[in-house]
């Protein structure tokens, strides 16, 4: 069975890596490097991790699993009654296809935006060192976990970061938490402009509605934008992401979708971590064995400079403190949903009993 891939992201990747010697893989990137690890890049920028550290894998290893890799090889449309993939560099065909193409950062959208730069690649992350390496301070548009994992890492490399977000509280959680999580980033050295709305940019600083924030180097960080155009080229069905079913298939016969490019129930994954998950049942579907994606429930683990925060299924109303690291969030007397402060090992076994509905003491 042939099965091609388009995107060499953590979907992508994973889902290759546990068909390959099973199944005839082929994966397509438009970038001509292997997979790296885009949540580290912040670490990179910093200078905390040398540039290979990046790559867990070689060019050798997709050789030695049977992976035939294409690099820099763009994906242009799938011809679905031939079953064909169509690229830059020739046509692929395939029993099952799965897009991975992932997601772009979302842009701002503000009179001198070419001053602002996006962190989504290695390339931007190139960028975005080397003008930080002359600036030696940042100012970062955003609120959601990769502003505040860049912001986290740069202070504590030494760098002068000021975060600017639309909003009262970050990662959507409430002021309590976010005041916590705040508390230690500015005790790394991060300067807040929390209810501040960026409303320009020229070459020195960010024009906002609380005044103007001098700074050269800007990295807007708030918010993705799923990659569908291949699917919508391809007269797949898209809505925000390329729409899928409980089993990751698209509106085309043997086409799925899966990570931050798919979307379910109105919910676009967003992370790393939602994108190997999906891999993983994807590639059990594949070979015939029953599986199921759980995408009711969402988790995300972050590190903020040296700080770890886990944020476990459902947040929003009023929460609980069952430790002074531990905030949980009741439905109807059944835990739903937790907030762990700093203790990476107590936020896994938190996520596995939620998930399952333990009790959890």
């Amino acid at each position: 069975m042939k099965v091609v891939i388009v995107g060499n992201g953590p979907g992508g990747v994973e889902l290759a890596r546990r068909l390959a010697g099973e199944f005839d893989v082929t994966l397509v990137e438009k970038e001509s490097i292997p997979h790296y690890s885009k949540p580290m890049l912040s670490h990179y920028i910093a200078g905390f991790i040398p540039e290979e550290k990046l790559f867990p894998y070689s060019r050798q290893w997709y050789e030695e699993k049977g992976i035939n890799l294409l690099l820099g090889t763009e994906a242009k449309l799938i011809d679905r009654l031939r079953r064909v993939l169509v690229t830059s560099d020739g046509e692929v065909s395939y029993d099952a296809l799965v897009i991975a193409t992932g997601a772009r950062a979302r842009e701002p959208s503000i009179p001198g935006r070419e001053h602002v730069l996006t962190l989504r690649t290695l390339n931007d992350a190139k960028l975005i060192k080397g003008r930080l390496e002359e600036e030696g301070e940042i100012t970062i548009p955003g609120g959601g976990f990769i502003a505040l994992e860049l912001a986290g890492d740069l202070a504590m490399a030494g760098h002068r970061v000021r975060l600017v977000h639309r909003g009262r509280t970050i990662l959507g959680l409430d002021e309590e938490l976010s005041g916590i999580i705040m508390e230690r980033l500015e005790g790394a050295g991060v300067e807040f402009h929390l209810d501040t709305n960026a409303l320009g940019a020229d070459e020195e600083g960010l024009k906002t509605d609380k005044g103007y924030i001098r700074g050269r180097l800007k990295v807007c960080a708030f918010g993705i934008v799923p990659n569908k155009e291949l699917a919508m080229r391809s007269g797949i069905h898209a809505g925000r992401g390329i729409l899928i079913d409980d089993r990751f298939r698209t509106s085309a016969r043997d086409v799925y979708a899966i990570g931050d490019c798919a979307e379910h129930g109105g919910v676009v994954g967003g992370t790393a971590k939602v994108a190997v998950g999906q891999a993983k049942v994807l590639s059990n579907l594949l070979r015939g064995v029953e599986d199921r994606y759980d995408f009711s429930f969402r988790s995300a683990f972050f590190k903020f400079a040296d700080f770890s925060v886990a944020v476990i299924g459902k947040t929003k109303g009023s929460g609980s403190w069952l430790s002074e690291d531990t905030k949980v969030f009741h439905e109807e007397g059944r835990p739903v949903g937790a907030v762990v402060l700093g203790n990476a090992k107590k936020a896994f076994r938190l996520e596995k009993a939620i998930k399952e509905g333990l009790p959890i003491d």
